[in-house]
């Protein structure tokens, strides 16, 4: 099984979302470099009021070791300076 974590990120405005699609477009891709992760994704949604991140990992212990990391508070050390509220959750893919 994988797993992938889901941050979705409502915005105000699209041009929030725009701002935000560009932070991670610069982003300093710490989470590229953890052992087990798989991919990033960004999502912008249609209206350009939600942001999603995704990130793809082959094992739940991988991620949250990410989470636990040095590298993850520094990559995200910024983020509220960034436009948005986000949620986070967990999914384990089951097929």
């Amino acid at each position: 099984m994988s797993w992938i974590a889901i941050n979705r990120i409502s915005v105000d405005t699209p041009a929030d979302a725009d701002r935000l699609v560009e932070v991670f477009r610069h982003r300093a891709g710490k989470v590229d470099l953890q052992p087990g992760f798989v991919k990033f994704e960004l999502w912008r949604e249609e209206a350009g009021k939600e942001v999603v991140v995704l990130t793809h990992w082959q094992r739940r212990e991988d991620f949250l070791a990410w989470v636990d990391s040095p590298a993850f508070k520094d990559a995200h050390r910024h983020a509220g300076d960034a436009p948005g509220q986000g949620a986070g959750s967990l999914y384990e893919v089951a097929i």
